[in-house]
């Protein structure tokens, strides 16, 4: 007897419990998840040539190095160039002008480019690329002292 009432218990459990927790179909569908890559540039960052103190009655050239960072979309085809006059413009003489020239290559041989169709490249990865500008300023230019001979230049990446 005790038994049957066990089995009694046991029966009675399961199916009350099982009563509520029985589903009997489902439904499913495909959601997709969608992104469009674009190819895009952009400059990171830049450090200016600084040419320090050029002194007009040295013989040597002054030589200096600034640099640009940018990074585009991998397999995007980009175009390098610097645009503005090559000239600094002293603010205390007016009409004094040092002149300089700015140089893709360490031998000051290769004018970085001032116009669209510079130096091209595709870009390989997304990483980061640093391009190191070569800046030269001619000796014996016949200027005035003055602590403030400047010139801002534009480096654009064409993509």
């Amino acid at each position: 007897m005790k038994r049957l009432l066990f089995w009694v218990a046991v029966a009675t459990l399961v199916l009350s419990g099982a009563s509520g927790v029985a589903m009997a179909a489902t439904a499913t569908s495909n959601m997709t998840a969608t992104a469009t890559v674009i190819s895009t540039c952009r400059i990171t960052s830049v450090t200016n040539v600084a040419f320090g103190s050029y002194d007009p009655t040295d013989t040597a050239n002054l030589d200096s190095t600034g640099s640009f960072t940018f990074r585009c979309t991998r397999g995007t085809d980009y175009d390098l160039y610097i645009t503005g006059a090559r000239t600094m413009n002293s603010a205390t003489w007016v009409g004094d002008n040092l002149n300089f020239e700015l140089y893709s290559d360490s031998g000051r041989t290769s004018v970085y480019p001032s116009a669209s169709v510079g130096i091209t490249g595709t870009a390989a990865s997304n990483a980061a690329d640093v391009r190191t500008v070569y800046g030269r300023v001619a000796a014996g230019q016949d200027v005035r002292a003055a602590s403030d001979y400047t010139k801002t230049v534009v480096v654009t990446v064409q993509f």
